[in-house]
């Protein structure tokens, strides 16, 4: 008979983060390597803007410092604080010293880890501050857009069937998606308004028909810019996870989640944002904040940038699975491209296809509020959100198939997963009704008991179904240490006196025992 290891306490959420993490050498420079194309991806678009052909005579050397009429939303949407471009070119140089010094002095193990996470922070964390400055100056739109957004991110973790992404990579998602995507992506499009205005319109004075024809020009190649720049920074952010978190499954599904947390953080600092601009602007254009708020956080919450982004997430997860270089090429330039023109379509097509259909439609009516613009704007989404679905589809039964051979290979390994439990563990409807009859029986206490159980027996099947061939070394060590997570979450539900000591619960159609 086995012994069961002692109950030790569960750790603090900062250990918890830790262990989820990989700090080893090799992951610590595929993260450094994003990091620096992220960084590279900007200085270009710095650059561009600095060798722009100027079209005002007293314009600055760089357009982002061109003050915009009006100021307030708008300005937030067109320009870069000055402060905060100091702050983000101060963090780049400190960021490059810290990586001349790491190659001339050679550091220790523990030094190196250190300034390589130091190195990444002073680098990425000045971008943040452009979505900090949005959220903190307009404070009830952004608490307006939190039911929505929390709603979703229990959503992204809890609906997954079978080994759960941990929730520590969930939120460090999510902080990706609406600090840096959004603040480098609006940081690099900033630029490029300036810098497609100055090519656009050289040639001296024109008139005012050109000058309007010129800025929808702009207009156009911004906003492509900003599909295609957003994307490489979402597909960046979702490599990067997957580079640093240690998970049970690198899949369609890993991959589609975390790119939905991103899309969804983007999708928050953008929401607040378009809410305030649209609110100031409602005199001009009849759009109001509380339109905004009912396209961009209720009804079209799962489309946009969400969808976008769980698209890119799913076709790199694939990709991660490829056996083969051209594969794996091939599945991530798909997605990169599916979700970019989707982007740009979104954006294109449904402005086109409202006004077209509002020459029907009397604007601001409940019929065009409620049905025609949300139906519009998700129109050119559907093809995307369609293909997405079934790569969900897809992913979810290739992981049942995982989850099958890993519990049964775990059942015959040891008493970590029993012959009784297994059944549970592969059918999501008897893992449901399970934690049913034990909340009905024993409560909430039981119900956490069971379902932290149950997720680290599929979390420990994961892991084997990965390993089934190359159980050695760091993963045998990962494999002992679930197991033996598993056989103390066991010991605690055996010593509660309320907790059952094996999953019983009823079928769909019978009463409770």
């Amino acid at each position: 008979m086995t012994a069961v290891p002692p109950a030790t306490p569960a750790p603090a959420p900062l250990a918890a983060f830790r262990a989820a993490v990989r700090d080893d050498a090799v992951a610590r420079g595929r993260a450094l390597l994003v990091v620096r194309l992220a960084i590279a991806l900007y200085l270009l678009e710095l650059l561009l803007n600095l060798v722009r052909p100027h079209v005002l005579p007293d314009e600055p050397t760089l357009s982002i410092f061109q003050k915009t009429p009006g100021g307030g939303s708008v300005g937030r949407l067109l320009g870069t604080p000055r402060a905060v471009f100091w702050t983000v070119l101060a963090g780049i140089a400190i960021g490059a010293l810290i990586q001349g010094f790491v190659l001339v002095t050679r550091p220790d193990e523990r030094r190196a880890r250190a300034l390589t996470w130091a190195t990444i922070a002073v680098m990425l964390g000045p971008f943040g501050l452009i979505p900090l400055v949005v959220v903190l100056e307009y404070p009830a739109q952004a608490l307006a857009c939190v039911p929505g957004t929390a709603f979703v991110l229990w959503l992204l973790h809890h609906g997954q069937r079978f080994s759960r992404v941990p929730l520590a990579m969930l939120l460090v998602a999510f902080g990706w998606g609406a600090l840096i995507v959004f603040g480098l992506g609006r940081a690099a499009s900033n630029l490029a308004f300036g810098t497609v205005g100055g090519f656009v319109g050289k040639g001296g004075k024109a008139s005012l028909t050109a000058q309007l024809k010129n800025q929808y020009r702009v207009m156009d190649v911004v906003v492509v810019h900003l599909g295609v720049v957003n994307a490489l920074l979402v597909a960046a952010g979702v490599v990067l996870l997957l580079v640093l978190f240690r998970h049970r499954l690198t899949d369609a599904v890993t991959g589609l989640v975390v790119g939905a947390a991103i899309g969804l953080g983007y999708n928050l600092v953008e929401s607040v944002l378009f809410i305030r601009l649209y609110g100031s602007l409602s005199a001009f254009n009849g759009a109001t904040g509380g339109f905004e708020y009912w396209i961009r956080q209720s009804v079209g919450l799962l489309g946009g940038q969400v969808a976008f982004g769980a698209l890119l997430g799913a076709g790199i997860g694939v990709a991660a699975q490829a056996r083969r270089r051209g594969e794996r090429r091939r599945a991530a330039l798909t997605a990169l491209a599916a979700a970019s023109t989707g982007a740009i379509a979104t954006e294109v097509l449904s402005a086109w296809l409202s006004h077209v259909v509002h020459d029907h439609v009397d604007i601001g009516s409940p019929f065009d509020t409620l049905i025609v613009s949300p139906f519009l704007w998700l129109l050119p989404q559907a093809p995307f959100i369609l293909v997405t679905a079934v790569l969900l589809v897809l992913g979810t039964r290739a992981r049942a198939a995982a989850a099958r051979a890993g519990v049964t290979a775990e059942t015959a390994a040891g008493p970590a997963v029993t012959r009784q439990e297994a059944p549970f563990l592969i059918d999501p409807a008897l893992r449901f009704w399970t934690l049913a009859g034990t909340w009905r029986l024993h409560g909430w206490n039981g119900l956490r008991a069971l379902s932290r159980l149950q997720a680290a027996q599929l979390d420990l099947a994961a892991w084997r179904w990965r390993h089934m061939d190359d159980a050695d070394g760091p993963a045998r060590e990962e494999g002992d240490a679930l197991r033996a997570k598993v056989m103390r979450l066991k010991a605690r539900a055996a010593a509660a006196p309320a907790a059952p000591a094996t999953p019983a619960a009823p079928r769909p159609g019978q009463a409770a025992p």
